[in-house]
């Protein structure tokens, strides 16, 4: 007998229940089945996720999406993040079958994606030595140069006004949010709200396609052969700017490491002006995520804006 997913009923079971494998691993059969996949032998769970996510051992991805947690939204700009890319020859999962888990039922039926998993390890586990690193942050910028160049000519789904209308919610939350996350001075946060420009004056040049979760778990690396063979989850996908993505990269990912981050934008060919600290510490404080979470910095005792964008995001021009 299936598990029970009537269980479901808010955030809190949903969170629960997310990443158990045990209950879902007869689901994710059952929906392979439905799209006539094959089956794997085994399934793993990748680690915490906000989506159930389950990998099998042959080489099938299944992601689910709930009706928490934003789980409408993020399948429909992940959807449509898989046909903008396909067919450019970028290392990013194949998009293998669409289906429902219960495509017959009254309440959510509970639809998900197939993907082609992706090769390497995950950049948090992969092991390098620091040339190989400088190496592989400069891989990851030529990626995102890449990514910055696709059309997104007819996207119905990613409209530029919705980032806006996101970079205006962030200002509007960003002091209080702060506050709450207790990582800054409180001289420093109460000056956050007379720092923030206007999101229509901070960005710059037309929308561009913008990964906005590139932590250290989403992107997948080789490093014996130096190369990014994997990027993957485009729940939080926008017609954006190219520096919003950084955000998460440089934070977590690289760990606020600048030398990694000036490899990054060499490989992104992004010129690196004088207000770029201020500009990217704009960016840190209206990014939709606590990124300052994983940053291995004691920022708590910095009380001096023009300082902490130094210290965060000052790299060599």
């Amino acid at each position: 007998m299936l598990p029970d997913l009537d269980e479901i009923t808010s955030d809190e079971s949903y969170a629960d229940r997310r990443n158990d494998l045990e209950f879902w691993a007869p689901w994710v059969r059952r929906g392979l089945d439905s799209l006539g996949l094959p089956r794997p032998t085994r399934l793993r769970s990748p680690g915490e996720s906000t989506n159930p996510v389950f990998v099998g051992d042959n080489g099938l991805v299944v992601k689910l999406y709930g009706e928490f947690w934003c789980g409408p939204s993020s399948l429909e700009c992940e959807a449509e993040a898989y046909r903008l890319l396909a067919g450019h020859g970028l290392p990013v999962p194949a998009l293998l079958g669409r289906g429902e888990l219960r495509p017959d039922a009254a309440g959510w039926n509970w639809p998900f994606l197939v993907l082609s998993a992706a090769e390497g390890s995950p950049w948090r586990s992969a092991e390098t030595d620091r040339d190989t690193e400088l190496v592989l942050a400069g891989r990851v910028g030529e990626l995102l140069a890449r990514l910055r160049r696709i059309p997104l000519t007819g996207s119905e789904v990613l409209h530029p006004a919705a980032f806006v209308d996101l970079l205006r919610e962030r200002a509007a939350a960003a002091a209080a949010d702060h506050r709450g996350w207790q990582h800054l001075s409180p001289g420093l946060i109460d000056a956050i709200d007379d720092f923030l420009p206007d999101a229509v004056e901070l960005l710059d040049g037309s929308p561009e396609l913008v990964h906005g979760d590139l932590h250290a778990g989403n992107l997948f690396v080789v490093p014996e052969r130096g190369e990014v063979t994997g990027l993957i989850d485009f729940n939080d996908v926008h017609a954006g700017d190219f520096r919003y993505g950084l955000v998460q990269l440089h934070l977590d990912t690289f760990g606020a490491d600048r030398e990694l981050l000036a490899a990054a934008l060499r490989g992104a060919n992004w010129p690196v002006t004088p207000d770029f600290p201020r500009e990217m510490l704009a960016f840190t404080f209206l990014h939709d995520f606590d990124v300052l979470e994983r940053t291995p910095l004691d920022l708590t005792g910095v009380t001096d804006l023009t300082e902490l964008a130094e210290l965060l995001w000052g790299v060599d021009r």
